[in-house]
């Protein structure tokens, strides 16, 4: 096999999420590489982001139902011999499971990405995702969860090549956006740009800590604050509702505005004081983190996980007590009292991303990774 030999990507789905854009990105490299690539997941908004020479094939690769992930390995076997595929990189365990039969049947080089945690309590659940590690190689997506990897599943450390999630500093540029585009913005969503103004960006999970953060700013109500918190529920709308209520509750309602998910970020990162990440488990890189950092915007972050690969401490943006949100209060307050030094942290930390954090980065460890495996096949 050569290294032009065709890469078929293999996702649940292709809508937002840090997962879903890994696949895009990728695909774009491939693309400007001349590398023959292909897409198998069940669709979603961010098909119509992939290179037009990249095709996409629909196929139930959410379910995990053991029947359909049977089928779908039928599928993929099929889509391997018709589309000469020279390589499968699946990114979630169930289309894995399929991915990897398929790949099993056609002698194809199988690769994944190992993008979180995922539960492993009990012995079924580490069977289950072992499926991301039953190839000759695996990337992890931070330093963390390939520790996490090595202490969870005893895989050497030879075997797992860390790959950074990154930027698109094309589409993370805070020159884009003028005074005038911001105060449009700012009109559009009710924002006051006299007063500070707070950013969580990302879904709506009881351990992505949203409800943290209205904690933490019940603790400062004094300060002239106002706050946005953007992302979708997903089929949970009762997590939402549940927020609305507790910021209610916490007498904050008329300072917290609720947003869905926007394909705007960048622009909300400019028009930010302050992004927070406030998870009360580790993430496991936190592509929030770098996008902020990549618009200038200061971070305050967590203190576990991929956070603590991504944020300098006092340098490139401030970390908190994970699950401390009288700490987390502390950390808002200090840095909206220095406004020069805010200044100062956005720009350290746009070049702390650009000089390690860029998807061109990301997406050439990873293509390291495939000429690696087509030689060995080869």
């Amino acid at each position: 096999m050569t290294e032009l030999s065709k890469i078929l990507q293999v996702g649940a789905g292709l809508n937002s999420g840090g997962v879903e854009r890994g696949i895009v990105e990728m695909a774009a490299y491939l693309h400007q590489q001349n590398w023959p690539n292909a897409v198998a997941s069940a669709g979603g908004g961010l098909v119509v982001d992939l290179p037009q020479k990249t095709d996409h094939f629909t196929l139930p690769l959410t379910s995990k139902n053991p029947l359909t992930i049977l089928a779908n390995a039928w599928r993929l076997k099929r889509l391997i011999q018709q589309e000469e595929i020279g390589l499968v990189h699946a990114r979630s365990r169930a289309p894995a499971w399929s991915a990897w039969l398929a790949c099993l049947w056609t002698k194809t080089p199988y690769l994944t990405t190992f993008h979180g945690t995922h539960s492993a309590g009990h012995a079924l659940k580490r069977f289950y995702n072992r499926i991301m590690l039953r190839g000759p190689l695996v990337i992890a997506n931070s330093q963390f969860i390939k520790q996490h990897i090595q202490d969870v599943y005893q895989m050497p450390s030879d075997k797992i090549i860390v790959a950074q999630r990154g930027v698109d500093f094309s589409l993370f540029n805070p020159e884009d956006f003028t005074e005038k585009k911001l105060d449009k913005l700012a009109t559009e969503i009710g924002v006051d740009r006299k007063k500070a103004l707070l950013l969580l960006p990302g879904r709506i999970s009881p351990w992505k800590g949203q409800g943290l953060f209205l904690e933490a700013l019940s603790h400062i109500k004094q300060l002239p604050w106002q706050a946005i918190i953007v992302g979708d529920a997903g089929k949970k709308p009762k997590l939402l509702d549940d927020l609305k209520q507790k910021a209610q509750t916490l007498g904050l309602a008329d300072r917290i505005i609720f947003l869905p998910h926007r394909n705007d970020l960048p622009a909300f990162y400019q028009l930010a004081d302050l992004s927070i990440s406030a998870a009360t488990e580790p993430e496991a890189f936190g592509r929030t983190v770098i996008e902020a950092m990549a618009m200038e915007c200061p971070v305050i972050a967590a203190a576990h996980g991929g956070a603590l690969e991504t944020v300098v401490d006092d340098k490139t943006g401030w970390l908190f007590h994970p699950g401390k949100a009288d700490d987390l209060a502390q950390k808002i307050g200090q840095a909206l009292q220095k406004k020069e030094a805010l200044k100062v942290v956005g720009k350290t930390g746009r070049d702390h991303v650009l000089e390690n954090f860029t998807t061109e980065t990301m997406c050439r460890k990873e293509a390291g990774v495939y000429r690696r495996l087509l030689n060995l096949a080869g």
